[in-house]
């Protein structure tokens, strides 16, 4: 078993089907402990004073994640970044810089946001907040994130895989343990419409008994419409109803993406699924393309996060079906909005502040190596 279908099968829970797991599991264990004990030293030096946190002069919320992946961190980094620029406020996202495909996505689709991508957040925030105008910075990926000090945290959860085995990486998903559910306000519970009702309200009692004050919002993925990449023209959802398609992605629960399309009544004939983040190869595409061909297939698709990731070699390729979707908050959304609310600088909304900073984010997007 590679180490890249390791994380691909542990992301969705199933890394124990492998007939080696025998000679790993041992192995995992122990790097789980050495983890999980240098997680707990870290949490411990920032909150002794022994390593100190940093301060931005506007207000910091982080949106982060207990797992690895597959949460639908992304779509709710987009959704809080659109409360604020619709009350004409400038959003500073920062983020570390592991997945260009989400930073696209952002630069495309977020006017009026600015951005930071690098190692050093902190640095590369105060070096734009030095030249730019900024309301409120959010974290992406920042619940793990120590070094700054932030005004809220928001963390997401899937239901469908909420905490895996409940062991730390690599033996299990956790970046942390269920306790560190203590430091956040709002839980986000992802993907509800993919569940029953009874697993999930079993799943807010599990998370309330280690975070008793703990708020839930529920949202899922909501299907828009799908494009084709060059073309202008939307496919409405309807016109995907009974297409025969050969799938593929690259996101934290593939899983999520099939249950969407089984929804949408596409029927999937080929299903390719990699690891979170990765970046396609030339002959994945032709296998992809090739898979098409051969089967009884109409279409290729896949998710729009995996099209920015490798945007050009998909082009020429396999030229699939893009589906784009959104978070739809369908209980706690006013909750949510109350809480991003106190952070919202008051002024007027006047399209005129939305078109001067239109320019932002197809001009740059601020690195720090």
């Amino acid at each position: 078993m590679t180490l890249r279908n390791y994380f691909r099968l542990l992301a969705e829970d199933r890394p124990y089907q492998h007939q080696w797991i025998w000679f790993w599991k041992p192995l995992l264990k122990v790097a789980s402990w050495f983890y999980g004990f240098a997680v707990g030293f870290r949490a411990f030096a920032f909150r002794s004073g022994i390593l100190r946190k940093q301060a931005f002069p506007c207000p910091v919320i982080s949106i982060g994640n207990l797992t690895w992946g597959g949460t639908g961190k992304t779509p709710l980094v987009e959704y809080v970044a659109r409360f604020f620029i619709n009350r004409a406020n400038v959003p500073l996202i920062l983020a570390r810089g592991y997945g260009e495909d989400e930073s696209k996505m952002f630069l495309r689709q977020l006017q009026g946001a600015e951005f930071g991508i690098g190692k050093n957040r902190y640095e590369t925030g105060k070096r734009i907040l030095a030249t730019r105008k900024v309301d409120v910075i959010i974290l992406d990926d920042g619940f793990q994130h120590w070094q700054i000090k932030r005004d809220l945290d928001i963390v997401a959860v899937n239901v469908l895989n909420p905490f895996g085995n409940l062991s730390l990486l690599p033996y299990g998903i956790l970046r942390e343990s269920l306790a560190s559910l203590k430091r956040t306000s709002i839980v986000v519970l992802t993907d509800v419409n993919l569940t029953p009702r009874k697993e999930l309200e079993a799943l807010k009692s599990r998370i309330r008994a280690v975070a008793p004050k703990i708020d839930f919002v529920e949202a899922h993925r909501e299907a828009l419409y799908g494009y084709r990449p060059g073309s202008r023209e939307r496919i409405p959802v309807d016109r995907l109803q009974g297409k025969r398609v050969t799938s593929f992605s690259g996101i934290g629960t593939p899983r999520s993406f099939q249950m969407l399309l089984n929804q949408l009544g596409v029927k999937t004939v080929r299903n390719f699924e990699f690891c979170d983040h990765h970046r396609f190869t030339d002959q994945e595409l032709r296998e992809v393309l090739h898979a098409k061909e051969t089967s009884e297939a109409e279409e290729i698709i896949t998710t729009e996060k995996d099209f920015f990731r490798s945007e050009e070699l998909i082009r020429r390729i396999v030229k699939p079906i893009v589906l784009k979707v959104r978070l739809r908050l369908t209980n706690g959304e006013t909750l949510l909005h109350q809480y991003l609310a106190r952070f919202a600088a008051s002024r007027p909304i006047e399209s005129h502040l939305i078109k001067r900073h239109h320019h932002f984010s197809r001009r740059e997007y601020h690195q720090n190596a």
